[in-house]
């Protein structure tokens, strides 16, 4: 381990150089130091925060690597943010060979020019020998990235050739065995270009078109299983709707009000109906007994009426009293009378 100091550009004035690693000469790599050269620097108002980021970053020699980081500064991070720079070399370098100390220096000075936003943010720079995918595999268990950013050559072939050139594509590989988010980006004048040849196709059609000439299984005739919306009217729909929620009748359309004073008053007009006893009546022909008989059975009285007759069978009930109690008292004087001597009450001659 050695402490490196950077030389300062007049655009990267405001970050500060950290302390430096470097593991290439000991060629060997552990579970928590990949054989690297580490490059920390830290920009003058950055400050930790609870909501800290980690991003992690492929740059390289290429151009669409660069388009990656400047849309990465520019587009996703935010202040208190670190960003987490990978550049892997795979072929071995000589031990007693230090310009890649000087290269890296070179690459961060680069790096650190693309903040043209001034962003308050740390940067890391992993200068790593080995393998591409196990050294990205590593630095991802050590640093633990929020997401991981990886530029693309923006081709787009199909069959044979487009497998195997797709094979090797780094971009392809991080979508498929990241264990973290992935943003693959691709060139601006790529996807400008796509979306101009997209747009002048005269074959091109757009959703709206596309779906205007299906049919959906819904507006099928003979299918019963899609009616969405059956057509009932306001007074059935307002009935369903009171009967789920439970609301009084009055919310509901179809229980009409009763109007008491029209049956009380049609129940007083109508005379007491009484079950015949006896022959039939005069101008009723023998054939219609079943029509009486149904008319009869069944007798209709108001409340006034049945209040009347209760008072009528109190006074019957009261003056069959009386007339019992008078009569039994004639009868008892009559027999006291009888009971005496003839000659008992009569003079002496």
């Amino acid at each position: 381990m050695s402490t490196e100091s950077l030389t300062q550009s007049p655009h990267s004035q405001r970050f500060e150089s950290h302390v430096a690693f470097d593991n290439i000469p000991l060629g060997d790599a552990t579970a928590y130091n990949p054989i690297s050269f580490t490059l920390n620097v830290r920009h003058a108002g950055f400050q930790f925060r609870r909501r800290h980021r980690v991003f992690m970053v492929g740059v390289d020699d290429n151009s669409y690597s660069d388009h990656a980081l400047q849309w990465l500064l520019d587009e996703l991070v935010d202040d208190g943010d670190e960003i987490v720079c990978v550049r892997v070399i795979e072929t071995q370098v000589r031990l007693t060979d230090k310009t890649y100390q000087e290269d890296a220096k070179t690459l961060m000075e680069s790096i650190q020019s693309k903040n043209v936003q001034n962003r308050a943010i740390t940067l890391v720079l992993e200068y790593a020998v080995g393998k591409l995918h196990n050294t990205f595999q590593h630095l991802i268990k050590i640093y633990q990235p929020s997401m991981l950013i990886v530029g693309t050559k923006g081709r787009s072939m199909d069959g044979v050739q487009g497998f195997l050139v797709n094979r090797s594509s780094f971009s392809k590989y991080c979508l498929q065995y990241s264990p973290v988010p992935v943003v693959v980006v691709r060139p601006t004048e790529k996807r400008e270009k796509k979306k101009a040849k997209r747009a002048g196709d005269p074959s091109r059609q757009s959703y709206t078109q596309i779906l205007s000439g299906q049919k959906h299984e819904a507006d099928n005739e003979n299918s019963n299983e899609y009616e969405l919306e059956p057509n009932l009217t306001r007074d059935e729909e307002a009935h369903r709707v009171a009967v789920a929620v439970g609301l009084p009748a009055a919310y509901d359309p179809t229980i009409k009000p009763l109007d008491t004073t029209t049956v009380l008053r049609r129940s007083s007009r109508q005379p007491p109906r009484t079950r015949a006893k006896g022959p039939l009546s005069v101008g009723k022909k023998p054939g219609d007994d079943s029509e009486s008989e149904e008319d009869e059975e069944f007798e209709v009285t108001s409340g006034a009426e049945l209040l009347k007759k209760e008072k009528l069978l109190k006074m019957e009930s009261n003056e069959g009293a009386a007339l019992r109690a008078e009569t039994s008292k004639s009868r008892t004087g009559s027999l006291d009378s009888d009971e005496d001597p003839p000659g008992g009450g009569g003079a002496k001659t």
